[in-house]
Formats: C-alpha cells, structure tokens, sequence
C-alpha cells in the first residue's frame, strides 16, 4: 500500500473525429435541452459542446481549457435534480459518446465478477447485458485473465447483476459514480460507493489516473499525486466527521481513506471519471416483494422499526414508505390508469414497501416471522399486495413510480402559470433513533403552514423524501425556507442535508450547514490542489473563492 499514484501523460488523440457544437443558435435550439438538467433551475449558457469519445480526446480538451482559462462543465445524462450538470458560461463536456463497454474483471480477493465500461455507458444497458449475459461486445478485451473470467461468467449457472438498485435507471455510469448513487436496495447493498472498484479520472491539466481500489491509501490524512511533468500535488484529507448515515453531501474523508473515495461522490469538481468498473453480486433465486397497507402512519413506522430491527427475522433488501399523501396520488393515478392495488382498503393510511429474499428451506419461518409483526401492527399479509416473482414487482414499481409521476405533473401544470414554481424535495437522512422525531417534524410544520405536500422514499434508510409542491411563486419562497430548517434540523440530529442527490448548484448552503466554514474551506483546498485554476464543475458543490470569482 502507498499514500501516492503517479498520473499518466496522454497520449496523441484524433480530433478530427470528435463532435464539437459551436454556433449560439445551434446550442440555444437544437441542443437547447444540454443546458438543462432534471431541476429545471438554472438558465444554462454554454460557448461549445464537446462529444468526446476517448479518454484522450477527454484530456487534450480539458488541457486546452486549463491552457485558456475556460470554464468546463461536465455531463452525463443530466438525470441530476440538483443543477450539477448545467453549463453556466464556458464549454460543455458531454460524455454520451462514450459507450463502449470494456472487460469483465473477477477479483479473488473481494469474490466478486466485475465489469467495466466508459462513463456513457447507461446503467440500464450494463444490468441488461450482465442479467441476459449479452456480453458479445467485449469479448477478446482485457487482458488475458480478463478474457478468462468472462468466460468463466458466461458458464456460471447463477444469474448475477449490479446489486444497488438506483431509482433513474437511465442514469450513466460515469454519473452514479460522481454523485455516489444510491436507491431502494442501499439498506442491504450499500450506495454505488461499496461497488466501485476502479475508476479512469482525468484531471483539469490533462492528465490521466487510473485508480484501483485498495491500491493507494492516505497516510496521516494526505495523499500526493505525480503529475506527468514530475510536479507532486499533495492532497489534505479534510478533517470533519462524516454522518453515520447514508450520505452523499461533500467530498469523502477519512483520515486512512482510500484515494478511490475522493473522487466517487465529488460531483466532478476534482476530475472527470471516463472509465468505470462496478462489482457484480449473484441474483437470490427467490424474491418476495409485499406493498403491507397500514391503518395509520404509527403503525407503518413502529413496523419498519421492529422488521429492520438486528434480531428480525425477516431481513430486507428495501424498506419504502408512501405517507397518506402518497396514499392518495395513488389511489387517484391507479384508478385513472385501470389498475388494481390488490388489498388496498378505503381505510389504508400508509404503505410499506419491501422486498426480501428466500430460499425453500427458509421460507416457512421468515413469512410466520413476517405475519406476526404485521399483526402487532394492526394488519395481515392478507391485507397486503405480495408477489414471488420479478414480473410482480415490476408491477408494484410501476405504481411506486405513480407518485413522483403525479407530482411532476402537477408542478409541469403550476409552473405554466407561475414560471418560479418548482418542485422542493428534501433529501435528508437521520440516524435510526430520529426517525419518528423527524417525521413528526416534517408533517408538523407543513401542515401548519398549510403547504401541499407528499412523503414517500427509503425509510430503511431514515431518508424520506419530502416533496413540497407549491401552489404559487410565494411558496416557492417559503418551500425553500422549509428546506433550511429540515437541513438544519437533520444536522442537529446526526444526519445529512443530502443522502443520495448530491449537493451541485443549488445546495450550497445545506452542505455549509453541515459541515461549517472550515469543513467547506477543507474543501475548497483539495479542490485547488487538483484543480488550481478552479475551472472544473466550478459551481457545483462549494462556493468559488473570490479570487476565481
């Protein structure tokens, strides 16, 4: 193990092949939705739009930029809900052309097959391919070892697939890495982080770093880095502590951290991830999926506490909540749509939705285990929607999708009418002991303004999201003032103020609630080491010192 990694000089690439989108008209009209991401926050602007297609081209674009002073904003595929991938002046770095998967990699000392791709490769293609194991395109890449465990994979029986479960789907690889993603099956799984095993970073001067899990390590909180010219840039590990929960606010530290972590979770103010390889896990052959309907929202919690509880007997892949608001977006959406909800009565208040796995000699006890604790809260598993296989779940996450569905549709209608009006959804999570105290916090202080509002998310996780839905520009207002006192509120309780959609252009000031001036300046330093000039996604995450203002 070291505490250093020595960059790569580029090699010579091909321009001449390379997209670049240079007319104002051009980018205003036709590439008028690169300006924009999921937020719908900013008035995106950009000089060009570059297409790369190969980690060299990425770096004698980066190297130009760093040469002229330019701004650079990267993009994947701008399924982000928090600005990070909108273009505010300089050029825009789009990385859709690079789709190429690359080798399929198995680690002895891990036990897990891996598979590595270009950073615009979509999530939903790699999980297809790996599932069906259509894995044609790289077959006679990597090394020779590589070649041997893609056979190897191939003549596996077990089906195997990337084990943590993001929400966008469409989302790219280079994107869920930057942003650490994270989603239902996080509570047994982990976020993206605990699966990335190598990753391809180009820095702002053009240089290249290949990173390897358990390769290079912080020693006493620093890290250095050669650069190609023979230059050592030291790193600072920043000192704060991190939240003990799911979390993806701020940059990574730990004071023997590994350098991989810097990067994954940065939102790409540190470099630019081109190449990505995620751990692969063995499919359960056995899946039960319950939506459980509630008679109140106590009961629904007081559930979840006891079924995620050490001594369970019903350990869960994901634990997702819809509050009575929620209830009602899908009861409304269902009906509309010609779909039954198996067993959801007139007097359900809450849903529980959660999976689990099994096997034959398993089962009996885990449902007799299951039933009791639906009965201590006042329902059955004959009062629940169950299915045992993968087309049943698909069908319950469709009407899990009908309530983020309803709310951007309602707010596409609104914002027609009041062009401030957006959607304000928390992104907080809290350790398990605050759970019921922060639920309680939420609802209390919106119904006493009145505010329309949904709860619904992964409370395995403690982390709710909170959608406000504005009915006018003054609540508009006041949505983002309930913003900062649920951040400040989950900070006072040991959370985070982001757990799983990062921070980008618009949370600045949740991140500064959470770790203070000094953890924000500890910030800014790793920052200026590896990105001097401060030109890299330069508005995303902390706030530009004056003098790069």
């Amino acid at each position: 193990m070291t505490n250093h990694i020595k960059a790569q000089a580029p090699g010579s690439p091909d321009l001449s092949s390379m997209k670049v989108v240079t007319d104002q008209a051009e980018i205003t009209d036709t590439y008028a939705l690169y300006l924009d991401d999921e937020s719908h926050s900013f008035d995106g602007f950009a000089e060009n739009i570059y297409f790369p297609t190969s980690v060299n081209q990425v770096s004698a674009i980066l190297r130009e930029a760093f040469e002229n002073g330019t701004p650079v904003t990267i993009q994947g595929g701008r399924t982000g809900l928090t600005g990070g991938a909108v273009p505010l002046g300089g050029i825009i770095l789009n990385l859709e052309k690079m789709t190429e998967l690359l080798y399929m990699d198995y680690s002895a000392d891990y036990g897990f097959y891996s598979i590595a791709g270009q950073a615009g490769v979509l999530l939903e293609d790699l999980v297809a391919a790996v599932q069906t194991k259509s894995l044609d395109a790289i077959k006679g890449k990597g090394t020779t070892n590589q070649q041997k465990a893609l056979d190897q994979f191939l003549s596996e029986s077990d089906s195997f697939s990337f084990p943590v479960d993001p929400t966008e789907m469409s989302a790219w690889l280079g994107g869920i890495v930057a942003c650490n993603a994270s989603g239902a099956r996080t509570l047994k799984f982990g976020a993206v982080r605990d699966w990335v095993f190598r990753i391809q970073v180009v820095l702002m001067n053009g240089d290249i770093l290949d990173i390897e899990r358990g390769r290079v390590f912080a020693k006493d909180g620093k890290f250095e880095i050669v650069l190609s010219d023979g230059n050592v840039v030291k790193v600072q590990v920043p000192s704060y502590k991190m939240p003990e929960t799911k979390n993806a606010a701020g940059l990574f530290a730990k004071s023997d951290m590994d350098l991989i972590d810097l990067f994954i979770g940065s939102e790409g103010i540190l470099g630019v991830i081109t190449e990505v390889e995620l751990g692969l896990n063995k499919m359960p052959d056995e899946m039960m999926t319950v939506m459980a309907f509630f008679k109140s929202e106590e009961d629904a919690v007081n559930f979840v506490y006891d079924i995620r509880a050490s001594d369970s007997p019903v350990p869960m892949n994901f634990l997702e909540y819809f509050d009575p608001n929620a209830l009602e977006m899908i009861k409304e959406k269902a009906a509309s749509s010609g779909i039954t909800v198996p067993a959801l009565g007139d007097d359900t208040k809450a849903i529980v939705f959660f999976e689990f796995s099994y096997t034959d000699e398993t089962m009996e006890d885990m449902v007799m285990g299951l039933e009791e604790i639906l009965n201590k809260h006042n329902t059955s598993s004959e009062s629940s929607w169950a299915g045992m296989d993968r087309s049943e779940l698909q069908k319950m996450k469709t009407v899990r999708h009908f309530v983020p569905e309803t709310v951007n549709a309602t707010i596409a209608m609104r914002k027609a009418q009041y062009h401030k009006v957006h959607k304000i959804g928390t992104d907080m999570a809290v350790p398990d002991e605050a759970l019921r105290d922060y639920l309680k916090f939420y609802r209390e202080t919106l119904e006493a303004q009145g505010m329309e509002f949904v709860i619904f998310g992964h409370i395995g996780n403690n982390h709710l999201h909170v959608n406000m839905l504005p009915r006018n520009n003054e609540e508009v207002d006041q949505g983002m003032d309930n913003y900062m006192t649920f951040a400040k509120r989950a900070v006072e309780l040991g959370g985070t103020v982001a757990a799983e959609h990062g921070i980008g252009k618009l949370k600045r000031a949740f991140l500064e609630v959470m770790y203070g001036d000094d953890g924000i300046k500890e910030m800014q330093a790793v920052k200026k080491a590896l990105d001097p000039e401060w030109l890299l996604n330069r508005d995303n995450m902390i706030a530009v010192p004056p003098e790069f203002a």
